[in-house]
């Protein structure tokens, strides 16, 4: 009996891990109906968002509901118009008890179609990650879905707390002959690239923007003077601002952009981008903001801490991981075929892992065994069910290597030509192996009952999904 003591507290500790790990609590995230488009398409759009693994995985998603409805018509949220500040996305946010927003919008800007999708923090108002695609037809949109929930879930994990606070200005169109949409599209995209490059803490467009704006009568077309920047920046806790333009030279278009310090004023960084047509500033401000937000804060009295430098170095390992999905989790489904070298000689295992959280996954399988080393046997069936609990590493296109720990039952039926047998062995368990990217699977076993040890050794291939 006390032989048993021990596996049974290895089978219960790794069963209560097991809830642990699904019981802890995900941060709750609200996904808004994306605005523009036509129809449905931003109802549908951001129902098929909220289907995605990868956001099931970090988030618990809240569903639409009549109540949200209700709350969405109460707030005046409009579907069909233009981008929605932060200030109504955090407020709808407050109301539906979400940590985080997920809002959406479909736009033509120029002669390109693109849809455009921005998370939102609900306390901070922090623009946490965004991404936006091009796209021909709106149907092509449902194939973009899953690669950007994966960038949204991946850059969520990324901590911003030490970063330096930007607030991000509507685009100044001063005599540009620009649509005032367009530039407020342009700037969300420039505001989504620099968020994306883990330099700073960014505050998207919001209400407040606007409201002290009109408060102190800056026009869009003077937002680069110092009292005005230090007026926004100031009532909005910034300690960068960054505003752009869309201006004419003579025949020239340009986008201008700059970044400046709120307590003193001044220029930190600028740059400008001659364009042909609007549509142009969906490549534009990508390298715009490669080269405002593409080096360290140095100049303006903030030095780039350690943790600022690690968060960055964090948001290149997350997009890695998110280009190569079916690396960026554990889930899989497979078969495989080894031996224990001793009673069963041969053995088929059937398993499946799955990760609760990112690293982490549990394993439960079984294995099936035939043949056994004594001569004298006529006939062997092996049974052993097992489940694992371990830590697991993505290898960016190489695959996953992991390692775990669990327990085992083995049931061992003999039949001889007198009669029969059986063997019962209740024991602990020790895994590593490989998956490689296409599917091949390469495990070690070693089992034990604390007075034997036996080995597994198994090539196979997985699912992986």
């Amino acid at each position: 009996m006390k032989k048993l003591i021990f596996p049974v507290l290895l089978i219960a500790f790794g069963v209560l891990s097991s809830f642990a790990v699904f019981s802890q609590e995900r941060q709750r995230l609200a996904i808004l109906p994306f605005t523009g488009g036509t129809g449905d398409d931003g109802e549908t759009i951001a129902e098929l968002f909220s289907f995605e693994r990868e956001i099931n995985n970090v988030f618990n998603v809240i569903p639409r509901t009549s109540s949200v409805d209700a709350i969405m018509r109460e707030q005046q949220f409009q579907r069909s118009t233009g981008l929605t500040d932060s200030d109504t996305i955090a407020r709808l946010g407050r109301q539906l008890n979400a940590d985080y927003v997920v809002a959406g919008h479909i736009h033509v800007l120029g002669n390109s179609r693109l849809v455009l999708i921005t998370i939102v923090h609900v306390e901070s108002l922090l623009q946490i990650a965004g991404d936006y695609r091009e796209y021909r037809n709106i149907e092509e949109v449902q194939r973009m879905i899953p690669e950007m929930a994966r960038r949204i879930a991946a850059s969520s994990r990324i901590n911003r707390g030490n970063l330096p606070r930007l607030a991000v200005l509507p685009f100044a169109v001063p005599a540009s002959g620009v649509d005032q949409n367009d530039a407020d599209v342009l700037a969300q995209i420039l505001a989504t690239e620099v968020a994306n490059s883990g330099r700073y803490a960014v505050l998207p467009r919001t209400s407040q923007i606007q409201a002290v704006m009109n408060e102190h009568h800056i026009q869009r077309s003077g937002l680069t003077d110092e009292t005005s920047v230090r007026v926004i920046g100031r009532a909005l806790n910034a300690q960068f601002v960054l505003s752009g333009n869309v201006r004419r030279l003579g025949q020239a278009n340009m986008f201008t952009a700059q970044i400046l310090n709120v307590e003193t004023g001044s220029l930190l960084v600028g740059h400008v981008e001659n364009y042909n047509v609007i549509g142009d500033g969906l490549t534009k401000m990508a390298e715009i903001s490669r080269r405002i937000a593409g080096t360290p804060v140095t100049n303006a009295g903030l030095q780039p801490t350690q943790d600022q430098q690690m968060t960055a170095q964090q948001l290149q390992q997350a997009r890695q991981a998110a280009a190569n999905n079916n690396t960026a989790s554990f889930n899989t489904l497979g078969l495989s075929i080894g031996s224990c070298f001793t009673d069963p000689l041969v053995v088929a295992t059937a398993r499946g892992t799955f990760s609760p959280i990112r690293n982490l996954f549990v394993e439960i399988g079984c294995d099936f065994g035939f043949i056994s080393e004594y001569g004298d046997v006529d006939f062997l069936l092996s049974i052993s069910p097992f489940i694992h609990l371990g830590y697991y590493l993505p290898l960016g296109n190489f695959g996953i290597v992991y390692i775990g720990a669990g327990a085992g039952y083995m049931f061992n039926m003999y039949t001889f030509a007198y009669g029969s047998a059986e063997v019962h062995v209740l024991g602990a368990n020790v895994t590593a192996g490989i998956n490689l990217r296409n599917g091949l699977v390469l495990s070690y076993t070693l089992r034990t009952d604390f007075e034997n040890f036996g080995s597994k050794v198994a090539i196979g291939y997985v699912f992986m999904f």
